[in-house]
């Protein structure tokens, strides 16, 4: 762990912790904001803060510092990574020195460019880094609503208990069904989930749970923060699929986010996922942005 902020205060110095202290963690955090205030895109995601606030898996800080200050920030699980430079410490060579600290750390790592900035394709160039995946930020700007009939046979209610009770397990036992390819989704976890369940937007009247009388079948987690709501994640189980069970959650969901009075809805989608990107269409949703990940290409 790293506990004295002076060991990273040798210019160009990368240190690699398994965990910062909670001096540190803050003026990582303070480094983060100045940059989401610059570039008007955070360049660390939820998955990445979470593992700030409350570590809860395996992962590797590397800090680089100049002129006795905090100049950027990376961090990997060793299959995802994100890197931030200080805005006026940029053009220093600091970002380069990160990401190629990281693939050296994990060569198959992916590292994400929040926005898809020319900076960061650029970046990701020099380090011999390609694009290999896209996902895109979809918008609803609250509208009238029809949501569409939920088919015979199943139910709807909130989400009831902990991430230990039988929604919660029943819930990651699905989840990890309807996400089994999905490199981050399908991954989650009971301990994810109870961690997530932790966080201040948590509300489990929004987190909607279809069910078919025994078993679930399907779920739209609801997560409202900064006067928007996003479809945090949607699901449906295979066998109950071709049913209209996700376009009547995705309904509900807008329905809630125009009740609520929120600016926005919004979700994400993998960009190759066309058939989902066309019922996203449909529905009213447009493309808002996008975020790219950049990986060693042999």
């Amino acid at each position: 762990m790293i506990r004295d902020p002076r060991v990273i205060r040798d210019p160009g110095l990368i240190a690699v912790a398994a965990a910062l202290d909670p001096a540190m963690t803050a003026g990582v955090l303070d480094l983060l904001a100045r940059v989401e205030a610059h570039d008007g895109v955070a360049a660390v995601g939820e998955a990445g803060l979470l593992e700030l606030r409350a570590p809860l898996h395996p992962v590797s800080h590397l800090l680089i510092a100049t002129d006795g200050a905090l100049a950027g920030y990376a961090w990997t699980d060793g299959v995802s990574g994100e890197l931030a430079v200080d805005p006026v410490r940029r053009r220093r060579g600091h970002g380069g020195a990160l990401l190629a600290r990281l693939v050296t750390l994990h060569p198959d790592v992916a590292v994400w460019a929040h926005g898809a900035s020319p900076a960061a394709a650029a970046l990701a160039a020099s380090q011999g880094l390609a694009a290999t995946r896209e996902l895109w930020r979809m918008r609803w700007e609250p509208a009238g609503v029809v949501v569409p009939p939920l088919a015979e046979g199943y139910a709807v209610r909130s989400f009831v208990g902990g991430a230990d009770g039988p929604d919660g397990e029943a819930w990651v036992a699905l989840n990890a069904r309807t996400f089994a390819s999905h490199p981050e989704q399908g991954r989650l976890t009971t301990a994810d989930l109870a961690q997530r369940m932790d966080e201040p937007w948590f509300d489990p009247a929004s987190f909607l749970l279809v069910t078919d009388g025994e078993h679930l079948a399907g779920y739209a987690w609801l997560k409202a923060d900064r006067g928007e709501m996003e479809v945090y994640v949607l699901g449906i189980a295979p066998e109950h699929q071709r049913r209209g069970l996700a376009a009547h959650l995705l309904g509900r969901a807008q329905e809630e986010a125009r009740s609520a009075g929120a600016r926005a809805l919004t979700l994400h989608v993998e960009g190759d996922n066309l058939t989902a990107i066309r019922s996203y269409v449909r529905a009213g949703f447009r493309r808002d942005s996008v975020d790219l990940q950049y990986s060693v290409v042999p």
